[in-house]
């Protein structure tokens, strides 16, 4: 299981209880581009987090190159420098706490008018059910999916070195160091903080906004923003699943807690296995128990959320448009880069 399960950024939520969609407190006497229904302020919160990711990229980047070149140590080396790798996580986190808290102080938003509410305790039973079924049995099919692409080609930057394993992959390029006290430090830039911001944006601010088009549509339209967010060719498919998974369990809890919750289990449990390399350590008759018990968490979750809990579910009341197209300068930008990172898994 390769670094990149981690789920960074994913999309929506908050639907009872929540901000009613058409008359939501406007900025009072700002007007102009802040002064806007709600549904375009979720695009333009999306739209606004993927071009401050792809800034934050560039000016890391040059920096990056000033660094080598003052320095006469090469790019490649500093990239696996412990401050490289904290800061490549970090950036982003700090970036989307910068969203967080602009939304909340321009539009005078407390937390619980984003998702962090009381949730009830079944719902926290089901985001671990669904945590083990997403990571394993998930992971699964994703691992059908890179076949796929490498049959037609493509290759994921750890396979261009097939003289390591992922695990060495991942702790020589991926992940700061995870001696000592350096575990925690990772826990925090790669599980928790990821959890928290990504899913206030997306679970939250995101999801509020596009709530009135319906529960399906929401749910798709979660998974769509979720997975190209990411830029990922290898994770397309898992991080759609995934995202359209935590806006349903959003939806049903009326709460962020729970998709916090799987959130950072996903990546806490990957962590785990990079440190104490315990998942190379289950038989194949293990590892085959794992992956059905895994299939039936998910299966069962699911259909808890589907067909036995319709809370919050909705019918389409509102259009997508308005959101959409606040968004497509975001949607554009994650979609050229994730064509870009395709293509350069051709080359060589």
């Amino acid at each position: 299981m390769r670094a990149e399960n981690f789920i960074y950024i994913p999309p929506e939520f908050l639907y009872n209880e929540g901000m009613n969609t058409q008359n939501t407190p406007q900025p009072a006497g700002r007007g102009g581009l802040l002064d806007q229904p709600r549904k375009v302020v979720s695009g333009l919160v999306y739209s606004g987090a993927v071009v401050g990711m792809v800034l934050v990229s560039f000016v890391f980047s040059v920096t990056l190159a000033l660094i080598s070149g003052a320095t006469d140590t090469p790019v490649s080396d500093l990239q696996t420098t412990d401050a490289y790798k904290y800061l490549s996580y970090l950036l982003n986190q700090v970036l989307f706490l910068a969203v967080i808290f602009a939304f909340a102080a321009i539009y005078k938003q407390k937390p619980r008018a984003f998702g962090f509410r009381k949730v009830r305790l079944r719902y926290l039973f089901v985001a671990l059910l669904l945590a083990f079924g997403l990571l394993f049995s998930l992971n699964w099919v994703n691992g059908w999916f890179v076949q796929l692409l490498e049959w037609m080609g493509y290759r994921a930057p750890g396979s261009q070195l097939p003289e390591l394993s992922d695990r060495e992959y991942a702790l020589i390029y991926q992940l700061p160091s995870l001696a000592g006290a350096g575990f925690f430090g990772v826990l925090l830039v790669v599980a928790v903080l990821p959890a928290l911001c990504e899913e206030t944006i997306f679970r939250g601010i995101i999801l509020e906004g596009i709530k009135d088009v319906g529960t399906v549509a929401a749910c798709l339209l979660g998974g769509l923003l979720f997975s190209v967010f990411h830029m990922n060719p290898t994770q397309t498919v898992y991080q759609f699943i995934c995202g359209a998974a935590f806006t349903l369990l959003a939806i049903r809890a009326g709460s962020v807690w729970p998709t916090v919750l799987v959130h950072f289990l996903n990546n806490a449990v990957i962590i785990f296995d990079y440190k104490f390399d315990f998942l190379s350590k289950i038989s194949e008759g293990g590892a085959v128990a794992v992956y059905v018990v895994s299939a039936v968490c998910l299966a069962a979750s699911l259909a808890y959320l589907i067909f036995f809990d319709r809370k919050g579910g909705r019918r389409k009341e509102g259009k997508i448009k308005p959101f959409l197209l606040p968004a497509l300068v975001g949607l554009i930008l994650c979609a050229v880069m994730w064509i870009f990172n395709f293509a350069a898994g051709f080359g060589g």
